[in-house]
């Protein structure tokens, strides 16, 4: 067993024998690899192991957690799955730098609709959201939002009611395109 699955399995061992089912699943963590400096951010100068490890974090860390975890909502036939994703990532507004970034959120987007497709007829909502650009570690003190700000839009699809939208991209709450 590797060890990403050796510790996605840890984690659904600890959901099932500390509170025995799992209501939502909100995969936040996510990082911004790319060299900050506008030249150094260009695709043309952009290293294999800059992209690999953006999408080890930003795509299979999600895809592995929800491979482990879902079948637990499967079994209750209720589950929210929220996938933190940026406006970076939106193909309709798409552009240059932090090309690693930018095409990791985009497969996070793409990650988010192949599993709301694959969970039509359940009760599992898969979303994904840009919480804007928020005063955390990666956004730094001069993004205009602060954390409270930015969980807002992630507490909703969290707490979405049955048949509500899955498989959406959302900002503030409504829907944006991808």
């Amino acid at each position: 067993m590797s060890p990403a699955l050796k510790v996605s399995s840890i984690w659904r061992n600890s959901c099932v024998a500390e509170f025995g089912r799992l209501d939502i699943l909100v995969n936040n963590a996510g990082i911004l690899p790319d060299p900050i400096d506008s030249k150094a951010a260009s695709v043309f100068n952009a290293k294999v192991e800059t992209l690999r490890t953006a999408m080890e974090t930003n795509v299979c860390g999600p895809l592995l957690l929800c491979q482990a975890l879902i079948p637990l909502m499967k079994e209750r036939n209720y589950g929210r799955v929220v996938n933190l994703s940026s406006g970076m990532g939106q193909l309709s507004d798409m552009n240059g730098g932090y090309p690693a970034y930018r095409m990791s959120k985009a497969s996070l987007n793409v990650l988010t609709r192949i599993l709301a497709d694959e969970l039509k007829g359940t009760n599992i909502l898969v979303n994904s959201l840009c919480p804007g650009w928020v005063k955390t570690d990666m956004g730094g003190p001069s993004a205009p939002l602060t954390p409270e700000q930015g969980v807002e839009t992630i507490v909703w699809l969290a707490t979405l009611p049955d048949g509500g939208p899955a498989g959406g991209f959302f900002r503030n709450k409504k829907p944006i395109p991808w």
